[in-house]
């Protein structure tokens, strides 16, 4: 009898236990649409693992940076190629008299971005080198299309080292070589293309497509000049320009005050459509 009330006592205790695995696969059970909804971050820290769904997390990250950047615009036209960048206004007291968001690569190649900063003026730096190794080896500058691919190369490398991170900046390459005028976009993943005008950066499609509108109408560099200061003004923004011209003149200036530009140029073409 002793026997007996023991063993049943034993029994109830073990109950409770034998039952745990029924509730934890009862309670996973439950939290597996929330567990499916959140994003996986056993990939999100690795640049050299892809994940189940064959997606490298933070080349994708590397985007989102360019897309929070301000915007970058290039267009190319018969005269020449143009290239203007929105920035932050300077802070009182700060040097206005060039802007470091517009870069000369070569003696006829300039580079902007959207993205960061810091990256960018890495880039830049690695692209000068990439042309200076170029002219060393082969005894001639690097057209713009060579020097674009070695670019897009340099920063494809970056996405399969392990100890590193891709830029997270995209790169607008324009200028002038043997074969004409032409600009072209490097992504952070590795990806270039060339482009008769492209937008980089925060709101970018939405610049696209108002660039796209009057695009045939950007037959010389003052218009494609007067084009993208208009797209990319803003109240708390500056904007840089660079022209690349056809004959190899490069031109750069810093507005300050882009609003007040296009309205002088606006009033200027008025007063000269009343004189005639």
């Amino acid at each position: 009898r002793r026997y007996a009330r023991r063993h049943r006592c034993a029994r109830s205790r073990s109950m409770p236990q034998r039952s745990m695995p029924l509730r934890r696969i009862l309670a996973s059970l439950a939290l597996a649409p929330a567990l499916a909804a959140k994003p996986d971050t056993r990939y999100s820290f690795s640049l050299s693992t892809f994940s189940p769904e064959g997606r490298v997390q933070q080349i994708e990250f590397a985007f989102k940076a360019v897309e929070k950047g301000p915007p970058a615009a290039a267009v190319a036209t018969p005269e020449g190629v143009v290239v203007a960048k929105a920035a932050r206004a300077p802070e009182a007291g700060a040097d206005v008299g060039e802007s470091p968001h517009l870069v000369r690569v070569t003696e006829s190649i300039v580079a902007t971005y959207a993205g960061l900063p810091a990256d960018f003026r890495a880039l830049a730096a690695a692209a000068r080198e990439l042309a200076i190794d170029h002219a060393r080896r082969w005894g001639a500058d690097a057209s713009l299309r060579t020097l674009a691919d070695a670019v897009a190369r340099h920063v494809q490398e970056r996405t399969q080292q392990g100890g590193y991170r891709p830029y997270g900046c995209a790169l607008v390459l324009a200028g002038r070589d043997e074969h004409g005028c032409g600009l072209y976009r490097v992504d952070p993943s590795g990806w270039y293309a060339p482009w008769r005008a492209t937008c980089v950066g925060e709101g970018a499609p939405a610049l696209s497509e108002k660039l796209a509108e009057g695009f045939d109408e950007l037959r010389d560099l003052d218009a494609a000049r007067a084009r993208l200061v208009e797209l990319l003004a803003a109240e708390d923004r500056v904007v840089a320009v660079a022209a690349v011209a056809a004959d190899g003149a490069l031109d750069s200036a810093l507005d300050l005050e882009p609003n007040a530009t296009v309205a002088r140029e606006a009033v200027a073409a008025a007063g000269e459509t009343d004189e005639t």
